[in-house]
């Protein structure tokens, strides 16, 4: 299980956290149902939520990276070392040197939740 960072609180965050009135996450008006949002990873303040928002907001698994106009580039270099390393890469070949499009699946790590189920 990864360690959980406690919340950073500077005067700045704490009275930025009391005049909120709406959630940082949806928008939508607070009400009597507000949070302290902070990342489990820094600890750093993101702002004032709803305690559904909270508890739904979650560090994405993967990170998209795009190859902009590489039709007049060597592309079949990337997908070749690309193959080279564990996960799944997913392309769509124009000619057996040429893609239209292409995707690699990398994990970089796994975490357990509190229930310990591995993610």
């Amino acid at each position: 299980m990864h360690p959980q960072i406690p919340p950073k609180k500077t005067p700045w965050d704490e009275l930025d956290f009391e005049k909120a009135t709406t959630c940082h996450i949806c928008d939508n008006f607070l009400g009597d149902d507000k949070v302290w949002d902070h990342c489990y990873f820094t600890g750093e303040y993101r702002g004032a939520a709803h305690k559904s928002c909270n508890l739904q907001f979650k560090v994405p698994k993967f990170i998209p990276i795009a190859f902009h106009n590489l039709s007049g580039y060597d592309s079949h270099l990337f997908v070749n070392n690309l193959g080279k390393s564990p996960g799944e890469i997913k392309c769509i070949p124009q000619t057996e040197e040429k893609y239209i499009s292409f995707s690699k699946t990398i994990v970089v790590g796994t975490f357990q939740d509190k229930e310990g189920k591995t993610e």
